[in-house]
Formats: structure tokens, sequence, C-alpha cells
């Protein structure tokens, strides 16, 4: 029923997902506080304002995908 490894891949990615979902839903909480989204470090946060949008990404959560997709692109290789 359940695998040895409790924290596969899969699951780590799950994981990390709703970890990003939380952080989606805290965001308008943290803007309502006074925190300015332009005072954010840029690791965090990397954004540009166009017509009165805010435009951005989070570089340190790419940089994290893009690992999660290599190891997961290596173990499906061995």
């Amino acid at each position: 029923m359940f695998e040895k490894d409790v924290l596969g891949p899969i699951m780590l990615l799950g994981i990390m997902l709703i970890i990003m979902g939380i952080v989606l839903l805290i965001l308008p909480l943290i803007v309502r506080a006074g925190i300015r989204l332009e005072e954010i470090h840029p690791l965090i946060l990397f954004g540009r304002r166009l017509d009165g949008v805010y435009i951005g990404t989070s570089p340190i959560l790419i940089m994290i995908m893009v690992v999660i997709y290599i190891v997961l692109l290596l173990l499906r290789r061995s």
C-alpha cells in the first residue's frame, strides 16, 4: 500500500506546490499590512510595474523548481 520512500520526488513536489499556494494566499495580507512589494528582497520576489499592474516572479522558486526537475529527470533515467 505505501512505498518505502515516504518522501518521494512526487510527494516533495506536491509539498512545494502546497507551500507556494499558501504563500500566494498570504501575499494579499502582507500587502495590506503595509509592506510594499518593492521592498521585498530581489531573490524572493523580482518584478516590474507595468501600467499599474505588478508582474513578478521569484528567482529562488525558479531555481528550486529547476533542481527538482533535474532530480526527477535523473531518477527516471536510473
